[in-house]
């Protein structure tokens, strides 16, 4: 059975934006996940979040080239899968925010950032894939009991087609 990784949101942002020192790396495990080495694995809830590239946010002009790439990501066929947010992995997050809140101390919890790692911890990912700062990492990380950390690939690629 190949590794699964959870990605949240912010990972498939990166993949838009292309950010040099990210992109090799998240490209590299879109194709090991289009080859069916590893699984890539987000909740549904990332379609709405993905909604478009920090340069059309800055430049105040959205693309069509971009909406395209972001459409393709969700279609059948995309290295990613999507797992439908339901009543149990809402039901499990709830359960995890107010664990981390009294018993843990993890206080500032965002509900859509529990909603992912209770589909991540649901699901029995291997990885948990984000590029949020290290302390919110360590925290996501004793919370789940997941390893959460970013993306490394052992042969990143640069995608030479942008977006």
């Amino acid at each position: 059975m190949p590794n699964r990784y959870y990605w949240d949101a912010c990972v498939i942002l990166e993949y838009l934006n292309g950010r040099p020192d990210r992109a090799p790396h998240v490209n590299a495990l879109m194709g090991s996940a289009s080859k069916g080495d590893i699984e890539i694995i987000t909740s549904t809830i990332s379609v709405a979040e993905v909604a478009y590239a920090t340069h059309e946010k800055a430049q105040g002009s959205l693309s069509d080239e971009v909406e395209q790439k972001i459409a393709t990501l969700w279609e059948p066929g995309s290295p990613i899968r999507r797992v439908e947010f339901h009543i149990l992995i809402a039901e499990d997050a709830r359960a995890m925010t107010r664990r981390g809140a009294v018993e843990q101390g993890v206080g500032g919890l965002r509900s859509v950032d529990v909603m992912h790692l209770a589909t991540a911890v649901r699901l029995g990912v291997d990885e948990f894939h984000t590029y949020e700062n290290d302390g919110r990492r360590a925290k996501w990380s004793a919370l789940s009991g997941l390893t959460v950390c970013e993306p490394q690939s052992d042969k990143p690629q640069l995608d030479l087609g942008g977006a």
